[in-house]
């Protein structure tokens, strides 16, 4: 099941315009500033891969005045490192823009987390691309960090079959609607 939702909203996405995904990333980061003081908080974030036609994360680094952590896999584990400004960027092998270097943040320290998706149901559950990275740093987030998965898309309404390593989101937020789980 997890494997052809992947293909379903990676299609979808493609069927996009990349003007209406602009629209659509603004407004979901103006929910997410509505809903949620991200202010002077520590925050996890993804950078999108273009590519993949993922949510334009840089609206909310480019509006609010937070410290903003991008994730960096090391050694199979996601790190997070403050990004200062774009000369930090390098592409990694998966082709990802990661910053090369800057100050660790321990997972415990992080207030929100922006959660990249491919699908999500009604839970909570959320589908990635595969790997774990996200469940296994998601784990290791103090209690009460937020987790705010963004998508374009409205929730699944069969329940996404999980694992008992997977992570639930707090959150999800599209280009109308915020959903708590």
């Amino acid at each position: 099941m997890k494997t052809k939702l992947r293909k379903k909203y990676q299609n979808l996405r493609t069927t996009i315009p990349s003007e209406i995904r602009d629209n659509y990333a603004e407004n979901i980061f103006k929910i997410i500033t509505s809903n949620f003081v991200l202010t002077e908080k520590n925050v996890s974030i993804f950078l999108p891969i273009t590519r993949f036609n993922e949510v334009n994360t840089w609206y909310l680094i480019n509006t609010v005045s937070a410290d903003f952590y991008l994730p960096v896999v090391k050694n199979n584990e996601l790190k997070h490192i403050l990004f200062k400004d774009k000369d930090q960027l390098t592409l990694s092998k998966w082709g990802i823009e990661e910053p090369s270097y800057g100050e660790e943040i321990t997972p415990k320290k992080l207030d929100f987390v922006i959660v990249p998706l491919l699908a999500y149901d009604r839970n909570g559950n959320r589908i990635g691309y595969g790997a774990g990275f996200y469940d296994n740093f998601l784990i290791h987030c103090n209690p009460n960090c937020i987790f705010i998965g963004v998508s374009f898309f409205d929730p699944e309404t069969d329940t996404i079959n999980t694992y008992s390593t997977d992570i639930a989101l707090h959150y999800c937020v599209t280009p109308n609607n915020i959903l708590k789980f």
